[in-house]
């Protein structure tokens, strides 16, 4: 067998977990650069087939940002569901 069946199973795994964790508060570390991390929370608001939308509160604004399934599965986004 090959590994690609093995990340297909994965990349169905991580968009059924962000599915059912729609409208809830994850904590997303992301890569910033070589060995810097850098941690956000925000509320899971969409979910579509090949991408999630995150929303992020600051003192001063509201923002979306897009992330794709690829980006947990390869390891740039690390999430943590706060439930």
């Amino acid at each position: 067998m090959s590994d690609a069946f093995s990340d297909v199973a994965k990349m169905k795994e991580i968009k059924e977990g962000i599915r059912t964790h729609e409208g809830h508060i994850v904590e997303l570390t992301l890569e910033n650069g070589r060995k810097r991390e850098k941690n956000k929370q925000g509320r899971i608001i969409e979910v579509y087939q090949s991408l999630f939308i995150v929303e992020f509160e600051d003192p001063n604004n509201t923002y979306v940002e897009s992330y794709t399934y690829s980006d947990i599965l390869t390891e740039k986004i690390l999430i943590h569901y706060l439930d």
